[in-house]
């Protein structure tokens, strides 16, 4: 059973990077953006620190970030991750963390099926809304080894990787990391702030449909699934620099 004393602790730890993780992570995702700093702060998977949680029933829900500066090239940071939220969505809880630095802070929803009932404040919902003209369109085709590949960014959720764990969550075979996909869909684009939600799970091998609008909202499909929803801030300010590029 998730341990709601879990609200409130505070950890801190030192991050360090190099130009190499920013490219294991573009090559993970197939290009770069800004959503390099979201596996650099949450190093492991937003699903650490849940103690008490059945892992195999916890699914990603949402991922915001917000830049502050851009990383140089290679460097360190401290970053504060703080358990901020234990919502009771009735059918299950949902933890809220943050993880925060001076140079971008991320916040990651973890729905916990099964932990719900327990009274607590329900918390409040985000909607997601995409225009009603039509996007710019794109495929990308991830690979049978996509999750492999998106593990070497940190992420070691074995719902990505070990068959018996998928299985056990409900799955035929493991899933793609949530944050691969929403990798995958802002890949080359330069933000400052983010929102997404993943509405359904993405096999590696899937083939995804990704539609973007000038205004910054995005959408992803798997087939005919929508996996993936959100939208982007862009930079009103030298919009041309790339995120964790070398500032000299």
């Amino acid at each position: 059973m998730l341990q709601h004393d879990i609200l409130g602790v505070v950890e801190r730890q030192v991050r360090t990077w190099s130009a190499g993780d920013a490219e294991v992570y573009a090559a993970a995702t197939g290009g770069y953006s800004p959503a390099f700093a979201i596996p650099l702060l949450q190093h492991g998977g937003p699903q650490l620190g849940l103690t008490g949680a059945d892992m195999t029933q916890v699914l990603h829900a949402e991922q915001s970030l917000w830049v502050h500066r851009r990383l140089p090239a290679d460097g360190s940071a401290v970053v504060t991750k703080t358990v901020t939220g234990i919502y009771d969505k009735g059918s299950g809880a949902l933890v809220v963390s943050t993880w925060e630095s001076e140079y971008a802070s991320t916040r990651s929803s973890c729905f916990i099926k099964g932990e719900g009932g327990f009274g607590g404040d329900r918390g409040e919902t985000r909607t997601f809304e995409v225009p009603s003209t039509e996007p710019d369109v794109s495929f990308f085709q991830t690979s049978t080894d996509q999750a492999l590949r998106y593990r070497e960014t940190g992420d070691v959720n074995p719902m990505h990787s070990d068959p018996a764990f998928a299985r056990r969550a409900g799955f035929e075979r493991p899933i793609l990391h949530g944050l691969c996909t929403l990798g995958i869909t802002v890949r080359g684009k330069d933000f400052t702030e983010l929102h997404a939600r993943f509405t359904a799970p993405v096999f590696p091998g899937d083939e995804l449909r990704i539609e973007h609008w000038p205004t910054g909202e995005f959408r992803t499909f798997a087939g005919d699934r929508q996996v993936l929803v959100g939208s982007v801030r862009f930079s009103e300010v030298d919009g041309s620099r790339k995120f964790g590029r070398s500032e000299a």
